[in-house]
């Protein structure tokens, strides 16, 4: 099977289409708050407004997180979470309809084995996988891996990417390309650069044609709708995953879920893209 033939990558691509404007992803960890509610609470942001749902591989060495996705995973770890716990909420949650996105570091990846990764999630109904700290040399293998089992490749890309390295990654990217708003870890509060991230969204968009996912420093609705007008899509995650770490059971869940309404409304009323993908200018 090709992702052509994957009707999960055809729900992403249907997603992050231009004309729909800016679709909202929402972030949370296999296994948080618990296997159960985090499944429930999946299905409830899509319910919500979310066109994407991102699920998370709890990792030990979350380099990229923050102290809150970090807390996440080590609740998740410490209750037992396993990959076959992400293949199976991966299962559930693309029932909701939104299409599925894995994000995993590198290590959970080749532990478990990269083909069989691979095939299982598609097995599981995901739309792709984005591994933001894939290896130059493990790059061809994954590659070969996802494309054998027809899911996409989204692609991470650091701020200060070299133009080698962007054309490398634009080559080897589907789905979309993850563009962060800052040069930080998750759950970053600070300043945003707006100019900054216009320049950089046009380099990249100048490199290739694929949609522009941002997340990172996006912690609030009105910087979701500053944002907006510059990509195709929003991801959040530590405004979700505080609330749940911080108030657990339903007052958190019912704050999640406020919170992934909020967002919504905002992309909502967000300027519409300047440019479409295929005329994009350096």
């Amino acid at each position: 099977m090709n992702d052509a033939q994957n009707p999960a990558v055809t729900r992403l691509a249907h997603a992050l289409r231009p004309e729909a404007g800016p679709a909202l992803g929402v972030f949370l960890p296999a296994g948080f708050p618990n296997w159960t509610a985090g499944i429930d609470l999946l299905h409830s942001f899509a319910q919500r407004g979310a066109g994407v749902l991102e699920v998370g591989v709890p990792a030990t060495s979350p380099v990229l997180d923050g102290p809150a996705i970090s807390a996440a995973y080590d609740q998740a770890l410490r209750q037992g979470v396993r990959m076959t716990h992400v293949m199976s909420t991966v299962r559930h949650a693309a029932e909701s309809g939104a299409p599925v996105v894995v994000m995993s570091y590198w290590s959970s990846v080749s532990a478990y084995g990269v083909q069989r990764f691979a095939d299982d999630l598609a097995t599981a109904g995901a739309a792709g996988a984005m591994i933001p700290d894939l290896p130059l040399a493990s790059m061809a293998p994954w590659l070969a891996a996802a494309r054998t089992a027809g899911i996409s490749t989204p692609q991470f890309i650091p701020r200060d990417v070299s133009d080698t390295d962007l054309s490398r990654l634009g080559a080897a990217a589907s789905g979309w390309m993850y563009a962060p708003a800052v040069a930080a870890a998750t759950g970053y509060q600070g300043a945003l650069d707006l100019t900054g991230m216009q320049h950089f969204t046009r380099r990249l968009r100048s490199h290739a044609q694929h949609p522009l996912v941002a997340g990172i420093g996006i912690s609030t609705p009105a910087r979701a709708r500053a944002i907006a007008p510059l990509v195709d899509g929003v991801v959040i995650g530590s405004p979700i995953v505080r609330p749940l770490l911080e108030q657990p059971g339903k007052p958190g869940h019912a704050q999640a879920m406020a919170r992934v309404r909020q967002f919504t409304e905002a992309l909502r009323d967000a300027a519409p893209l300047p440019h479409p993908r295929s005329t994009a200018s350096p």
